[in-house]
């Protein structure tokens, strides 16, 4: 089977000449990028790593990072992404959880590292990237040193290729285990659905720290595309999308609410775009209806989590309709059907598909080649997440007559009312359609007689204004009256994942700081 490394050098046979990565002033051709990979594959060799050793690395989006991936996956190696907005604490958790003895760090993060080197038993090389560090080993040094020959490492297509950290919504990160399989197989059944070719120039906006190099930074590498380098900041992504004549981006929900909702959007010329990714979230209609009406009908709605290396359900555009017949503007709200070779279902707690009805509420499971192969020192909660080869997602959802599936919640982010459960992506999408409205989020608070009650976390878009009764009354008439939240805290921000998700167990500490769990 086709391996992570192999797409580069592949790319590097067909499209030699070709500009493979960009990343601001620099450009390089799809045989430069093979032979920086294969030398600094060379170099971590060197320093005397095993095959499977982990090399963690701490850096903002560049091109060393995409380059990084790539050299651990020919040299047999794992390698893990620390998010930088973690504390001390939380990064060192996460390199002695992984066991990484090697620790390549961009001089943005010096200081951090520097305050903390200390307690890092553990790492034994540290290799900087960018200019002025002063680390013992230098990232342009050692692609500069070593050869770029092909490597003669052998690598099976079930090794571990990164620990791909969850956000850690939950409580502590839990490393899921991707493998070369899990990766190529995901690359290849997205670009399919996204009809993704050679000439195509896609851009990788996503941190790349988060759930790490997956199926969806991959779809450009193993179609040979220009891959373009950038981040999720409208102030850069916007410009990049004019000037190299992007044709597709992936994000969140609240990406593209940002995006099109820039003030000086309409400067940019963002005709080249033909396909835009709306991920891993479930996306409100009125969102969409914006999205649809100024990049036209590009958009598809991809679902997955980092534990199905960011591949799961998919819903093309020939499937929705913004206005019209009921059923294809109904399905705006779906996150589409089973994509690829993989098996997809919504189970009830006995395990049997619920009835495709929209009434009956299950968990999504998902089997395929694209499941992890289990959490990283924790067989507990691998038996836990993944039960005969099914991995349970957590996500409860309804289905359709169709077969087209629709996300209600998180199992988590479930609130109990009076003994009745309320689903908050339902009211948040009401909440959604309040035209002041630009993020919302409602979660369960205590209450002495229900147990928990609704309330919604509100960020109104710039000189907007609402009030806490415009949004329940909205709610009042669009919803059973059990469901309407009983207050709405208006916020300036809200907390976020690096993929755009809203921190929820972030929103309701404040909340339930007087209780000892999260659940009345």
């Amino acid at each position: 089977m086709l391996l992570v490394g192999d797409m580069v050098r592949r790319n590097a046979a067909r499209y030699p000449d070709k500009t493979g990565v960009v990343f601001e002033e620099r450009r390089f051709t799809w045989q430069e990028v093979n032979m920086r990979v294969n030398s600094l594959a060379h170099g971590l060799l060197k320093l005397g790593l095993e095959k499977q050793s982990r090399v963690a690395i701490l850096s903002r989006n560049c091109n060393e990072y995409l380059e990084f991936y790539l050299a651990v996956a020919k040299a047999g190696l794992i390698g893990v992404a620390l998010n930088p907005m973690f504390k001390a604490g939380e990064l060192g958790y996460l390199i002695d959880d992984s066991g990484s003895d090697t620790l390549i760090v961009d001089s943005y993060y010096e200081d951090k590292v520097a305050s903390m080197q200390s307690e890092l038993h553990r790492i034994k090389h540290y290799i900087g990237i960018g200019p002025g560090h002063s680390f013992p080993y230098d990232f342009e040094t050692i692609i500069a040193e070593n050869p770029t020959r092909e490597l003669e490492v052998e690598v099976d297509e079930n090794d571990i290729f990164v620990l791909a950290y969850s956000s850690g919504t939950t409580g502590r990160p839990k490393g899921a285990m991707i493998t070369h399989r899990n990766c190529v197989t995901a690359a290849v059944v997205n670009a399919m659905e996204y009809g993704m070719q050679p000439y195509h120039v896609y851009a990788l906006p996503g941190a790349f720290y988060f759930a790490t190099c997956n199926g969806a930074r991959l779809v450009p590498i193993v179609r040979g595309c220009t891959t373009v380098i950038t981040t999720w900041d409208p102030e850069e992504l916007l410009p990049i999308i004019e000037k190299e004549r992007v044709w597709g981006y992936n994000g969140g929900p609240t990406v593209h609410s940002r995006i099109v909702n820039h003030p000086d959007f309409e400067k940019y010329d963002v005709s080249s775009i033909g396909f835009i990714a709306v991920t891993p979230s479930p996306c409100s209609t009125s969102l969409w209806r914006k999205l649809e009406e100024i990049f036209g009908h590009v958009c598809y709605a991809c679902f997955g989590m980092t534990e199905s290396t960011k591949a799961g359900p998919v819903l093309h555009p020939a499937e929705i309709a913004t206005e019209g017949s009921e059923k294809l503007v109904r399905r705006m709200s779906s996150v589409g059907r089973s994509a690829g070779i993989w098996d997809i279902r919504v189970v009830n707690e006995s395990g049997e598909d619920v009835a495709w009805d929209m009434k009956e509420i299950g968990e999504l499971i998902m089997k395929g080649d694209h499941i992890m192969k289990g959490y990283w020192n924790d067989p507990q909660m691998t038996a836990e997440t993944i039960r005969d080869g099914w991995l349970y997602t957590g996500d409860l959802a309804t289905v359709d007559e169709d077969g087209y599936i629709y996300i209600v919640d998180r199992r988590t982010d479930m609130i109990k009312s009076g003994g009745i459960n309320v689903y908050p992506r339902e009211i948040e999408e009401v909440i959604y359609t309040h035209p002041a409205v630009s993020l919302a989020a409602v979660i369960g608070v205590p209450d002495e007689r229900w147990g928990e009650t609704v309330k919604a976390v509100v960020v109104l878009k710039p000189n907007a204004k609402a009030t806490e009764e415009d949004i329940i009354e909205l709610c009042k008439i669009k919803l059973a009256s059990y469901k309407k939240p009983t207050s709405i805290d208006f916020v300036d921000s809200m907390p976020l994942t690096a993929g755009g998700k809203i921190l929820k167990r972030e929103l309701k500490k404040k909340y339930w700081e007087d209780y000892d769990r999260l659940v009345h």
